[in-house]
């Protein structure tokens, strides 16, 4: 895998989350201070994703 597609990952997987948690915590704490939430664990969980997929492909290759 290249190293454009580990971000593509990381980039939809982080902008998916970042929609979702920001729906979620928004109904939840009924105010906007759960877009700021959402999008923290959105780029967070982007990260950790594209770095989980590099890792597993460098390792599938040796």
């Amino acid at each position: 895998m290249k190293r454009g597609s580990y971000l593509s990952v990381g980039f939809s997987v982080g902008i998916s989350m970042t929609i979702l948690f920001s729906i979620v915590f928004c109904k939840v704490l009924n105010s906007y201070a759960g877009i700021g939430v959402g999008l923290c664990f959105g780029v967070s969980l982007g990260i950790i994703t594209s770095l989980i997929f590099k890792d597993y492909k460098n390792k599938k290759n040796e």
